[in-house]
């Protein structure tokens, strides 16, 4: 029997997705054995990137009226990728919560929307600079 074309599509994003996430964590890995600061300083970019489109996404209802639930999800798999990728999750959380984070804190002074901030957060709690 023959796949549909959403049966398909649904199998070409699904393994797009599985390759991308596949070869970012190699990089992500040889990045950190080579160059630790470096790649922490990529990381916090890659993150600040990602939570902007974000807001993006949730601001422009790009992707119609569920656009802030399709950002949350899409935040949601971003950042499952991101820990693995890191190898964050295997660290133990030894980080007490303190003070706001500056670049946190210039985001709220921003006007970005609170969806936004709170996404940026958690990233922020996930992925704690050293």
């Amino acid at each position: 029997m023959a796949k549909s074309g959403d049966e398909d599509e649904q199998a070409i994003d699904r393994l797009t997705l599985y390759m991308l996430k596949e070869t970012y964590c190699a990089a992500a890995g040889a990045l950190m054995r080579m160059n630790p600061s470096a790649a922490d300083a990529l990381f916090q970019a890659f993150e600040r990137q990602i939570a902007e489109a974000l807001q993006r996404m949730h601001a422009q209802r790009s992707e119609g009226p569920d656009s802030t639930a399709i950002a949350l999800a899409v935040g949601d798999r971003i950042a499952e990728i991101l820990e693995q990728a890191h190898r964050r999750q295997f660290e133990p959380a030894t980080t007490v919560p303190g003070p706001e984070d500056r670049s946190l804190k210039a985001v709220r002074e921003a006007g970005i929307s609170s969806e936004a901030v709170e996404i940026l957060a958690d990233l922020q709690r996930r992925f704690p600079s050293p």
